[in-house]
């Protein structure tokens, strides 16, 4: 069988599920490539979507088989288990989308788990993944490679005896991790922040801050992982909703030391684009890693624009 994929995203980031399905073809024996409306002909497509707001891919040929969608851009079913359950082949991606830009090497990407113990109405990780569960180890994931990208959603929040194991792998093999969706700053504790601090990370370490109820448990996440003896630079996610409610948040990040990064809201559920306030403000805060809010407010700022 011939079967050809289709990021809809594009090729700018490796999307898992797609090296999932080819890993698993692959391993059957049938031929995988990426699509192409002239040439492939193939038996079977798959589609994959990550971002609602990416324009749907239309150039299907005629005659071709409808396309399998899935991914969280178009619904919230997860891959069989049997797909699920195998090894990436991250070749059918390129070099150059799998290379960390800053020190060269070949990056893994996956998760070693599933879930959340959260229900933040902006997320739709618990409708899609459900509860907390460890789904894979640091050596499966990485696959030899020494750089890994960790997607799991909330890390810290599974069993402790697991999460200590895995940061205990993690420090011993010498892998650089990044946890891309960020650590839940409120589960950081006195032992778990030595372990962190333990490991090597590709860039940063990353936390959350999206209501001002978060920024006591950043401050002491920061402080337990900066006496653990780590001098790794901290970056926080910033979701933007209401406008004061953010800068607040932006000047307290700031004060800490911390690299903000502000993300306008986006309602998924309902198709709602971010308003142009909440871009502006994201633009102001992502200024200068940031710093830019300790001389000036953001309504300053506007009028200065302008």
């Amino acid at each position: 069988m011939k079967v050809s994929l289709v990021d809809v995203d594009g090729h700018h980031y490796p999307n898992l599920a797609l090296c999932k399905i080819a890993g698993y073809h692959r391993a059957c024996g049938d031929v995988v490539d990426w699509y192409q409306p002239l040439f492939s002909h193939p038996d079977k497509i798959f589609a994959s979507k990550v971002f609602s707001f990416t324009p749907e891919f239309q150039d299907y040929a005629p005659n071709d088989p409808m396309p399998v969608r899935g991914g969280t851009g178009y619904n919230l079913e997860e891959l069989p288990a049997h797909v699920e359950n195998i090894q990436p082949d991250f070749s059918i991606y390129p070099d150059s989308i799998m290379r960390n830009r800053r020190s060269g090497n070949l990056q893994a990407f996956g998760f070693l788990t599933r879930g959340c113990v959260r229900s933040c109405p902006w997320c739709i990780v618990p409708k899609k993944e459900g509860r907390i569960r460890p789904v894979s180890t640091i050596e499966d994931v990485a696959q030899d490679r020494k750089e890994v990208v960790l997607m799991d959603n909330n890390f810290l929040a599974a069993d402790p005896v697991f999460v200590e194991d895995q940061l205990d792998r993690i420090r011993y093999s010498g892998i650089r991790i990044d946890f891309n969706q960020g650590l839940d700053a409120r589960l950081v504790s006195t032992k778990n922040s030595q372990k962190l601090a333990s490991c090597e990370w590709v860039r940063f370490i990353r936390f959350s801050c999206d209501t001002k109820e978060m920024i006591g448990p950043v401050k002491r996440a920061v402080r337990l992982i900066r006496e653990a003896g780590c001098k790794r630079e901290i970056f926080c996610y910033l979701l933007v909703r209401e406008i004061g409610d953010a800068e607040e948040r932006l000047r307290a990040l700031v004060n800490l030391g911390i690299t903000p990064f502000a993300q306008p809201y986006r309602d998924f559920s309902a198709g709602t684009e971010p308003t142009e306030e909440q871009r502006k403000f994201a633009a102001f805060s992502n200024l200068k890693g940031g710093k830019l809010c300790l001389k000036i407010k953001f309504n300053e700022y506007k009028k200065w624009r302008r």
